[in-house]
């Protein structure tokens, strides 16, 4: 008897923190609940000497688009909580020193290095009205709110996010399906320190000067901030669900004495403004959105700001269908072909104009049709099917400070595969 009772508690000991982590993305569940993923990516360019630009090799490279560690839970009843770390392009070599190392995506991410991108707590006293505090996604941009980056059909987004402001520290009221009528909202504030790289509203590149000059930056702000709101309706179920959604924040003024790139400059702001629909039924899955972002400063064309003013859109459409769930392959081959066509242009108002569309064509695997994301391949072909303007390595008149095409966005044709793999 006694040697049973030892045995129980061995096993006990060893499977009740086992299960406290269960692999699960309940925010239901008490916890905490450990969640992770991991997207393994190459990429392969060619013709990267043309347009101007200086002659650059056809490599390729090896990294992590995105490796995501979290943990979330519910505190107590009403409150729950997400706390997620991001190693997004971490290098193979772990170099981020010299040409900024092997990184993808315009180096999006922190270099390789871990980071929190998620730090909120959700507060619900009554399910139509939550309150919503922390570092989180602000809800701003169809495709970027509406899908996760391991649920993806394609391995980037598209180069709308240069547009909106991203990931910040903020508080929020929200709702989804309110009282049963299909409508969501949210609306809320947060701090303009924004620290998703080369978008709009990263204050590093747009001279916002976020923190003030009291006792200690971190605890005396500047006085600007981003407001956000967004409205969706689910028309009918998983079918159609459509969304508009913007935010505004001011980049206050510059006095002189700073660098020549950014001083000087008056008081304005940015404003975003999106509208999209995405959906899907029987296999078939599709998306479509349109974002306009206006700023009454240039900056980050040629590593110069002014006050001319800039204007920036995207418009992209996505289709994807999935042959398993339309029935026509066995669960052993649960493809989806995918094909999305994305356009972008900028102008500065200061003899800057540009234009960059790509054509995605792409295949994802599924190696568990009844969990997909939990393993699969993703294979995508990127095809710059117009680059007006000086897209591309070695040019100036990049995005935001850059000398690259957009977030997302392709100056060269690339070829990409990735492995992914979560629980």
């Amino acid at each position: 008897m006694k040697k049973n009772l030892l045995t129980f508690a061995v096993a006990a000991a060893i499977m009740v923190p086992g299960l406290a982590f269960a692999a699960s993305s309940s925010n239901n569940d008490t916890g905490p609940v450990l969640y992770g993923y991991a997207q393994i990516t190459g990429g392969q360019q060619w013709g990267t000497s043309t347009n101007g630009s200086a002659s650059g090799s056809d490599g390729l490279v090896f990294g992590a688009n995105r490796i995501r560690l979290g943990v979330k839970g519910e505190a107590a009843r009403g409150v729950t909580y997400n706390i997620e770390a991001g190693w997004d392009n971490a290098a193979i070599t772990g170099n981020t020193n010299v040409y900024g190392g092997n990184l993808l995506n315009n180096g999006l991410g922190n270099g390789g290095n871990a980071s929190i991108i998620n730090a909120w707590l959700n507060y619900a006293p009554v399910p139509f009205a939550q309150l919503e505090v922390g570092k989180f996604k602000l809800p701003v941009g169809n495709e970027y709110v509406s899908k996760q980056g391991n649920e993806l059909p394609f391995i980037f987004r598209s180069m709308a996010q240069s547009l909106v402001p991203g990931r910040s520290a903020g508080a929020m009221i929200h709702a989804n399906n309110v009282m049963g009528s299909g409508v969501g909202y949210a609306v809320g504030f947060a701090d303009d320190s924004s620290l998703d790289a080369y978008n709009a509203y990263n204050w590093a590149e747009n001279g916002s000067m976020p923190f003030g000059n009291g006792q200690s930056g971190y605890l005396n702000g500047s006085g600007n901030y981003i407001a956000f709101a967004r409205l969706d309706y689910d028309f009918m179920g998983p079918l159609l669900k459509a969304e508009i959604s913007g935010s505004r924040m001011s980049l206050g003024s510059t006095p002189d004495g700073n660098p020549a790139a950014s001083y000087g400059l008056s008081r304005s702001a940015i404003y975003t403004w999106n509208v999209g629909i995405h959906g899907g039924i029987m296999g078939i899955h599709y998306l479509a959105s349109y974002t306009n972002m206006t700023s009454g400063r240039s900056f980050g064309a040629n590593g110069t700001m002014n006050d001319n003013g800039m204007l920036a859109t995207d418009w992209n459409v996505g289709l994807g269908v999935n042959l398993h769930q339309m029935t026509l392959t066995p669960g052993w081959l649960d493809i989806e072909p995918a094909v999305r066509f994305d356009s972008f242009s900028i102008n500065n108002h200061n003899g800057y104009d540009a234009k960059l569309d790509n054509t995605t064509v792409g295949l994802n695997y599924y190696v568990n049709p009844n969990n997909p994301h939990a393993a699969e391949i993703q294979v995508n072909y990127i095809i710059p099917t117009a680059r007006n303007g000086k897209f591309g390595t070695g040019t100036p008149g990049g995005l935001f400070g850059g000398n690259d095409a957009p977030i997302n966005g392709m100056a060269y044709n690339t070829l990409m595969l990735q492995f992914q793999a979560g629980f």
